[in-house]
């Protein structure tokens, strides 16, 4: 301890607690408060520590100290910003892991698909393969020349494997087979009443029930690799049968969405439907069956072909407002094709309809399966029914048979 010099009051200095650096910041850093000169912080500081410096020293040492200490304020200052950033990336990095976690997951749920439709497929052939040597189906019996006109069959929403009892409608699978058999013959009936020697088979899809949600399980007495397997031989065996009223069948098809692979709609891919084995099925049956050719659909779910000059667009209809349907695909394929559209076929809605919007025939066909539950809930009725329509040369469309059944 230190005693006091020339009058002045002593401020304890003690080297056991402080350094004389931190004594000196501490006796400088009273002066604005205690109203002091630098000549008597000085005269304190050298009274305290045996130091002859004048004020100036002291004063020039307090500066750099203040100047420092603002420098690392600046530079925890700067070391918050730089926590915050690494915060801030940080975070973004888990919204990007947790993204390649779901794309992840996504990706496995399509191997997941793709694996059971490899299964699928691979059951079928299987399963075409045996059943062509059991049951073989050929008829190669030329017609004589019939008429100029050529006629359209439009299938569409069989629902095989669907079960229900209301007051309007009754169906299963063996009714389905019954309907089939009563298309079969009224379709063969005005085959012949008009002549027909080129006959063009549009499958619109919805053929089987599925499983894509909770009621249509309920609601089918099959499953569905068994459902597809049975409609696309029932379909081969219809055709084959069809084939002995003509000279030529050209077989058209899409897909519906009642046998989409993932069962959730939003999660789905609309092009990932197990409805594509059809047309494979039936070229697979009907080999051997050269009035019949099927052909390729290159356009993904829509159908496009040609009868007698006229341009025909076919499409299931689930993702179509109908009443739109003609001029929508006027508009696109007469841009995308350069085709002048004038006939357009859809299903999905279960009901007949047809509408002429400017010029465009636009023509719903009811569905095969009639009425379900779903329709019955909401009092919403129609008769079961597929179309088959009559084309020639210079007029198109001349004739339409909504053929009941």
């Amino acid at each position: 301890m230190r005693e006091r010099t020339k009058g002045m009051e002593i401020i304890n200095f003690n080297p056991a607690q402080e350094s004389e650096e931190q004594y000196i910041y501490r006796i400088c850093s009273l002066k604005e408060s205690s109203g002091m000169t630098w000549q008597q912080v000085a005269d304190i500081i050298n009274a305290a520590l045996d130091q002859n410096y004048g004020e100036s020293a002291y004063r020039k040492k307090y500066q750099m100290f203040q100047h420092g200490l603002k420098t690392c304020e600046k530079q925890v200052f700067t070391d918050d910003e730089y926590l915050k950033k690494i915060q801030t990336e940080r975070e973004e990095l888990y919204k990007v892991k947790k993204q390649f976690q779901d794309q992840r997951r996504e990706y496995n749920k399509l191997l997941a698909s793709d694996a059971r439709a490899e299964h699928l497929t691979e059951k079928l052939i299987e399963a075409a393969e045996n059943l062509s040597k059991d049951k073989f189906l050929s008829t190669n019996q030329i017609l004589s020349v019939g008429s100029k006109e050529e006629a359209v069959l439009v299938l569409t929403d069989w629902h095989f494997g669907m079960v229900t009892d209301n007051i309007w409608n009754k169906y299963d699978t063996n009714e389905c087979l019954s309907r089939v058999n009563t298309l079969f013959k009224k379709a063969s009936e005005y085959l012949k009443l008009h002549g027909i020697r080129t006959l063009h088979i549009v499958l619109l899809g919805d053929f089987i029930h599925g499983s894509i949600h909770t009621s249509a399980r309920v609601a089918s007495e099959e499953d569905t690799c068994d459902q597809l397997m049975e409609v696309s031989e029932i379909l081969a065996e219809l055709i084959n049968g069809l084939s002995q009223n003509v000279n030529d069948v050209y077989v058209y098809s899409t897909y519906g969405n009642h046998a989409r692979t993932v069962q959730n709609k939003n999660d789905s891919i609309h092009s990932d439907n197990m409805e594509k084995i059809i047309p494979w099925w039936i070229k697979q049956r009907l080999a051997k069956n050269y009035k019949v050719h099927v052909r390729d659909n290159n356009i993904n779910e829509f159908i496009f072909f040609n009868v007698l000059g006229h341009d025909i667009v076919a499409v299931h209809g689930d993702l179509e407002r109908f009443n739109k349907l003609g001029v929508d695909m006027h508009t696109l394929f007469g841009k995308k094709y350069g085709l002048d559209v004038e006939y357009v076929f859809s299903g999905d809605k279960h009901h007949s309809e047809t509408i002429d919007s400017y010029g465009i025939d636009n023509v719903m066909v009811s569905s095969l399966c009639g009425t379900d539950d779903y329709a019955n809930n909401k009092r919403l009725y129609a008769n079961p029914a597929q179309t088959l329509c009559i084309f020639n040369k210079e007029d198109g469309k001349i004739c339409t048979y909504n053929i009941k059944l």
